[in-house]
């Protein structure tokens, strides 16, 4: 009996959409380059405590909190902020995206952008790489009213489809584990973490880069 997904929900920031550029503006207000990396873990842990502790609050107000903490009592502060959170709606897709959507598209298996982020920022980013023509869906975790990895948010992401029948693709091993969790099939790309913790993992299939993930998924 065929295990492939009938419809396969990708996260967008890292998975999708590189925040290259979002460390090319922090280093130009004089943070070091790793600041990008400390800023988005202290985004996702803030985020992560608001929602296990039974609350929310949206994309900009954590990541302006976060952002606050790593710039400090930086002289200029409010004008580096917008130059860094501007820097979002320029994100490039990562040279594997278009092909694994692609691929998506020609088996006939719709595809799903999840994201943390608001669902307007994301079709943004998704029109200026053109890849909107490849998206069924963009849902946003704002319409849940938690954060990713509640099982809720994957829930809603499928709609109708069986959980088992469906599937998450994502560079977060945290991501992995919230969908696995949720009862959908996952798919992890290395790329970004490297090495998939034991305590979130395994996906159902890993590789290295998304189009290898996406075909292993409809190959299965």
């Amino acid at each position: 009996m065929s295990t492939q997904p009938r419809l396969i929900v990708f996260d967008v920031i890292e998975t999708l959409f590189s925040l290259e550029p979002t460390r090319a503006a922090m280093t130009k207000v004089g943070l070091p380059p790793e600041a990008l990396e400390v800023w988005f873990a202290r985004l996702l842990r803030d985020a992560f405590a608001i929602t296990a502790a039974g609350g929310y609050a949206g994309f900009k107000t954590i990541a302006t909190g976060a952002l606050t903490t790593v710039l400090g009592e930086k002289e200029d502060r409010d004008e580096h902020m917008a130059h860094i959170l501007g820097s979002l709606g320029e994100l490039p897709a990562h040279h594997d995206a278009e092909p694994a959507l692609s691929a998506c598209h020609r088996a006939g298996v719709p595809v799903v952008a999840l994201t943390n982020g608001t669902a307007e920022a994301t079709k943004h980013l998704l029109e200026r790489s053109g890849l909107t023509p490849l998206v069924s869906r963009v849902l946003s975790v704002h319409e849940v009213g938690v954060w990713k990895p509640h099982r809720s948010v994957y829930h809603a992401a499928i709609g109708g489809v069986e959980p088992q029948r469906a599937a998450l693709v994502a560079v977060h091993g945290w991501d992995i584990y919230g969908a696995r969790q949720a009862g959908l099939m996952t798919g992890w790309c290395s790329r970004l973490e490297g090495t998939l913790p034991p305590s979130l993992g395994p996906a159902d299939v890993e590789a290295g880069d998304l189009v290898t993930v996406v075909e292993r998924l409809l190959g299965r």
